[in-house]
């Protein structure tokens, strides 16, 4: 694309030395290399992009689009001042890339929890009907020819428009992304319009960085009310409080699930475990089946129901989706069962009040022994959880072991000091160190027993004073234990 090109596209206040050029890249990060490629500096909450246009210019960047000023302007290289270099990110590299989400069919899904549970019941159940399907989430990013584990649930807007044409050129037609509230506050989706897009459910979380669960969902809001398509489809989970708020912001065409009102386009009829799972009946209209699946808990029925009106808007039937369950759904982290022997040994994700709560109601639904609850909380993250989920985890477990998880930049014992404060009732022990707190977890499991280790779920690493170390619960039981799933 021709520098002229992306001008055209955005706003700018300033334009200097400028010099026609063919544009290939476009970049945010002045430490990659790519030749003919614009740099995009945008200022951070803790560093400004424009301190290191030289850089960027060094590694091969022929133009440079700048909010603050830049300090040494180097000749030969074309400047462009725009008042919100973050807000116009997503607009040049679409340019660049050959506008390619226009190339695909997209759904998001924001919510506090779930997101990543929906998404991947929703790609597998079009993979299980040979619909070829990427995903974007918080535990992996799947672009067709390859997949990684990222460091962020939704890429930065440069990177999600080179993703999405790496999935376009590969001939993949579908997408599924999960949409965080950061996400959307810091524009990492501008432009971007969605096909489809999900409300699972609103609890506390990121109010470090939001303030007010009011602000909160205003916030997750915005991808109904600016990213979604005229004659897209917005799916909403009528149960949950903040519902209301989704569906003032959502376009004409909007599809509901509930387990409560009969109100509901989906209505969760009657959730039956057994050994190996659940089984789920649903009603939608005068039409009822039953899904059959090996997701454990009665939150995995909610976040089906939204992958199904999802797959139900694409053009499949119930007899399509209910033959896709019978596969087993794998979702990393979630729920997942690493240890079956003598006890049960289960990790999941769950980092937030609900989540946690829902994560031990589902065990106390089928378990036979008693539970073990291990868990921590995240530093430098929302303070205000640690004593609720301190007290949700003790009421609910007949064993707690509080330990760390990820602390950051602060004290592990400060946190865990945090977390139990809320403690009202119920036993606890205290472990700073997660390995020895997992061993613990394991010499006290008997017959019959299940050991809940919540709040990394899928993660590789321990993140401590801005060091991220090798660690996995997964591999840490296997450890342990000398064996993983029974």
């Amino acid at each position: 694309m021709k520098l002229s090109g992306i001008l055209n596209k955005i706003k700018y206040s300033d334009l200097k030395n400028f010099q026609e050029r063919d544009i290939s890249h476009v970049i945010s990060d002045s430490r990659e290399k790519f030749k003919d490629s614009v740099f995009i500096a945008v200022k951070g909450l803790t560093s400004d992009g424009a301190d290191f246009a030289s850089d960027a210019v060094n590694a091969g960047a022929v133009a440079v689009i700048y909010e603050t000023e830049i300090k040494k302007m180097l000749p030969g290289i074309t400047y462009i001042k725009v008042d919100n270099s973050r807000i116009i990110q997503s607009a040049v590299a679409g340019a660049v890339y050959s506008e390619p989400a226009a190339k695909l069919n997209i759904t998001g899904i924001t919510g506090t929890n779930g997101k990543t549970s929906t998404a991947y019941i929703y790609r597998h159940i079009l993979q299980q009907n040979k619909i070829r399907c990427c995903l974007l989430g918080t535990t992996e990013y799947d672009l067709g020819k390859r997949n990684f584990i990222p460091s962020r649930t939704t890429p930065d807007a440069v990177f999600l428009q080179r993703y999405f044409k790496e999935i376009a050129d590969s001939g993949i037609k579908h997408a599924v992304m999960e949409v965080s509230s950061h996400a959307l506050s810091l524009n990492r989706v501008e432009d971007i319009m969605f096909d489809r897009t999900v409300f699972t459910n609103l609890t506390q979380d990121h109010l470090d960085f939001h303030k007010t669960m009011d602000d909160y969902a205003e916030a997750k809001s915005t991808l109904f009310s600016s990213h979604l398509k005229k004659d897209g489809l917005s799916v909403i989970n009528i149960d949950d409080p903040y519902s209301d708020i989704f569906i003032k912001s959502a376009g004409y065409k909007v599809k509901t699930f509930s387990e409560s009102r009969k109100d509901a386009d989906l209505l969760i009829k009657k959730v039956s475990y057994y050994n190996e799972g659940m089984e789920i009946a649903y009603s939608c209209g005068n039409k009822e089946f039953i899904v059959k699946t090996n997701l454990n808990g009665r939150f995995q029925a909610f976040n089906s129901a939204a992958a199904i009106l999802c797959a139900l808007d694409l053009g499949l039937n119930t007899e399509d989706i209910v033959e896709a369950f019978k596969t087993p759904v794998y979702i990393p982290g979630r729920m997942e069962k690493v240890y079956d022997n003598e006890f049960q040994i289960i990790i999941d994700y769950a980092h937030t009040p609900d989540a946690l709560e829902r994560a031990i109601k589902t065990i106390r639904e089928f378990k036979t022994g008693k539970l073990i609850t291990v868990f921590g909380c995240g530093g430098n993250r929302d303070r205000e959880k640690r004593p609720v989920m301190g007290r949700i985890s003790c009421e609910n477990s007949d064993l707690t072991i509080v330990t760390s998880d990820n602390p950051r930049d602060e004290d592990p014992d400060s946190i865990i000091n945090e977390i139990t404060a809320g403690i009202i009732s119920g036993s606890f022990e205290i472990e700073s160190d997660r390995i020895t707190a997992i061993k613990r977890s394991i010499e006290l499991a008997g017959k019959g027993d299940i050991i809940l280790i919540a709040g990394k779920g899928h993660e590789k690493h321990q993140e401590i004073k801005g060091v991220k170390y090798p660690y996995s619960d997964a591999d840490v039981i296997k450890n342990i234990t000398g064996r993983a799933n029974g």
